[in-house]
């Protein structure tokens, strides 16, 4: 387990805060000062995601650090960390790559049906492109610009580097019985990978307010499976050696609660799906969301089962 005593994690808990801050600032903007395009981009769904997870990290972090029943170790600690790392790259990508389609877009429009369209016209088409360019121009200004999440990337991965070296309390150690491992759960994580990763509508880049919300599971679903991938190969690495009970039953825990997690959003992306199918919207996400409730049902039940036995 960490010691409390450190006083990073006071200063890990305020950059999270300052973040925090930033992000909700982000989403007042996008729905009152921002104009408003045709549709949602990808940035304005995953800024939620983003909020969310930083939110959960920020909970997490005040909880453990002023309630002494609550313990973290180290690998879920660092789970969070490059979890709200993934979190912030996933979202600075997104972000450059929206920008570029609509000053893309507008550039055509300039050509295309402003110098040589119809002169009828063109008051109708540089209303529109001074809409996109003032949307694009409060993004470069914005809580959200890319230098602000460069310098978020940069900050928090500094912690995550200095996280290796923080000081835990001395525990005692056992060994656990061989049994209480099940090697198929990391292989049934990478398959939840893979099939999780379909259920994301990577064909599409402009969304409507019901595929946003699926979008936003979607992403927020795959990113908690591909967190939950290390913690299972280092718990399973330990087999027949002596561990800690806080590393062996809080990586259990935390696997646990991403199976639950996961098991609700798949749930809902199921349903989601069953709706384009009445709507004659179907894909084949509707197979992949149902594997990936089946797959996460089934870890559940296979960690639980490995959690109701420790006895140590």
């Amino acid at each position: 387990m960490l010691k409390k005593t450190n006083n990073k994690f006071t200063l890990l808990t305020i950059f999270i805060g300052f973040i925090l801050i930033f992000d909700i600032a982000t989403i007042i903007s996008n729905i009152f000062i921002s104009p408003v395009l045709e549709g949602l981009g990808l940035p304005d769904i995953l800024i939620y995601t983003k909020t969310l997870v930083f939110l959960f990290i920020f909970i997490m972090l005040l909880v453990w650090k002023n309630n002494s029943n609550v313990n973290l170790t180290r690998l879920i600690f660092q789970v969070l960390l490059y979890l709200g790392l993934f979190t912030i790259i996933l979202y600075f990508s997104s972000l450059y790559l929206y920008k570029y389609v609509l000053i893309s877009q507008t550039a055509d429009s300039i050509r295309n049906n402003i110098l040589y369209g119809n002169p009828y016209l063109i008051f109708d088409f540089s209303a529109k492109n001074y809409k996109t360019l003032s949307y694009i121009t409060t993004i470069f200004g914005g809580f959200n610009s890319e230098m602000i999440l460069l310098a978020e990337i940069a900050i928090l991965e500094i912690f995550c580097i200095q996280s290796t070296h923080y000081e835990i309390e001395e525990e005692k150690t056992h060994s656990y019985d061989v049994f209480l491992y099940d090697g198929t759960i990391p292989g049934l994580l990478i398959l939840l990978t893979v099939s999780s990763f379909l259920t994301i509508n990577i064909f599409t880049f402009v969304y409507d307010i019901f595929s946003s919300i699926e979008m936003a599971i979607s992403i927020f679903a795959f990113m908690l499976v591909v967190a939950a991938i290390i913690p299972a190969f280092k718990l399973m690495k330990t087999r027949g050696l002596p561990v800690t009970k806080s590393f062996f039953s809080g990586t259990y825990k935390l696997l646990m609660v991403i199976s639950i997690l996961g098991f609700i959003s798949f749930a809902g992306l199921f349903v989601i799906n069953n709706v384009y199918l009445g709507l004659d919207r179907g894909s084949y996400r509707i197979i992949a969301s149902f594997v990936s409730l089946i797959i996460s049902a089934l870890l559940f039940i296979k960690i639980y089962i490995k959690v109701s036995l420790e006895n140590k």
